[in-house]
């Protein structure tokens, strides 16, 4: 019988049953803290499951779109896509617009093309129904991100009406009749990264070009290309620019930007105010061509141009690289020529280097740190699956040991 130091002595099939008894009780253990090991692993893999989830895009678009195509969540193009809507309702007729907010559209690289080659089919002024590429009206936080190609639309590649807070980042807009961009009643919205060329083949008289702000405010457009926008063949001349304010456009802000090559560069209308020009190369407008086939007095065109029936105030030129100016009604005061500008990037920079010494945008920052979290939550959730394997079997090798002994 077997007997303790202390004296106490027990009979041999009390001392198996407490055996057994410790061999469940370190079994249960071990089975505990393995499941408690699986949960946490299950849970981390949610976890990457939910944020992968975040940023899907539930709607691909590639094709031909014969009736707008109105969008409700985030969306991307998974190939080209031409667009035959035909022009039946009053006003704008777009090919896709946004139909909710708080949501992205993808161009994955694909171009988005329209009916018409400028400046033939373009639309007139007196037209009551026009095409446009992309419309976002009435939206707010909705997002266009590149790169991509929209081009040869009837009026505007995008148009943007009563919308606050849109993003169109990294987007090339081609050869569209109008405006590459149509910005009205818009406000605190970001133009980013883009390239505006060959817009307003065809604008028939409309004051149009690269990006034209209509009675909008607080929106920024920054390290954006503005080239070959414009046409001056219209009986009212040269009215179109790369960059254009109209209306009670008030409180915009362009800068870090190259604007070349356009019938103007930056130009003033009506009653534009405070809006603020900086730190951009504004040069080569019009281009040489321009110059010598169009001598009339209302064909000139310069790098900045105030309209002459301009009647607005404290717009800001600040440090720009420029040649020549119209002041029209504007400020009697020339900004131009600059040929040196504290804070101009030299023009190779412009689209590859962060602004103001960023690692990147705050947009880039965001998508890597998206595409980030599902790998470094699988591969947390691997290591702990593992640990798991692990612990569970350093613990059966004890418990196989103790029987031994």
């Amino acid at each position: 019988m077997p007997c303790s130091p202390q004296g106490g002595c027990r009979r041999p099939d009390e001392t198996v049953l407490i055996l057994q008894a410790a061999e469940v009780r370190m079994a249960t253990s071990i089975q505990e803290a393995e499941m408690k090991c699986v949960s946490t692993a299950i849970a981390m893999f949610l976890a990457a499951l939910l944020v992968s989830a975040g940023t899907a895009r539930a709607t691909d678009i590639s094709g031909t779109i014969t009736s707008t195509l109105t969008i409700f969540d985030n969306s991307e193009l998974v190939g080209d896509v031409i667009c035959d809507v035909p022009l039946t309702m009053p006003g704008a007729n777009p090919c896709i617009a946004f139909g909710a907010d708080h949501i992205k559209l993808r161009l994955n690289g694909h171009t988005i093309t329209g009916s018409v080659t400028p400046p033939v089919g373009c639309s007139l002024p007196s037209d009551v129904n026009f095409g446009v590429g992309i419309e976002a009206d009435g939206r707010s936080h909705v997002k266009i991100e590149g790169p991509g190609i929209i081009q040869r639309f009837q009026r505007w590649g995008i148009f943007l009406l009563s919308s606050a807070s849109v993003t169109v980042r990294k987007v090339t807009v081609n050869r569209n009749c109008w405006s590459g961009m149509q910005v009205s009643l818009t406000s605190e919205s970001t133009v980013e990264d883009d390239i505006w060329v060959n817009n307003a083949a065809g604008s028939n008289g409309a004051g149009c070009g690269g990006v034209c702000f209509t009675t909008s405010d607080k929106n920024v457009v920054r390290k954006c290309t503005f080239y070959g926008n414009g046409s001056v063949d219209a009986p009212n001349g040269n009215v179109d620019f790369g960059v254009g304010f109209e209306g009670t456009a008030s409180g915009n802000r362009v800068e870090d930007s190259d604007i070349g090559g356009n019938t103007n560069g930056v130009e003033f209308f009506n009653t534009s105010s405070d809006n603020l020009v900086r730190r951009n190369i504004i040069v080569g407008n019009p281009a040489a061509q321009v110059i010598k086939t169009f001598t009339a007095s209302n064909q000139l065109g310069a790098d900045i141009t105030f309209r002459p029936n301009f009647a607005g105030a404290n717009n800001v030129l600040e440090d720009n690289v420029c040649l020549t100016y119209i002041a029209g009604s504007g400020p009697s005061t020339a900004p131009c020529p600059n040929i040196s500008a504290p804070g101009v990037e030299q023009a190779a920079h412009r689209l590859t280097s962060p602004l103001n010494g960023q690692s990147g945008s705050i947009e880039d920052n965001r998508t890597a740190l998206r595409g980030w979290i599902p790998s470094l939550v699988a591969s947390a959730t691997s290591f702990t699956l593992i640990g798991c394997a692990v612990v569970g079997g350093i613990a059966r090798q004890r418990r196989r040991g103790q029987r031994q002994s």
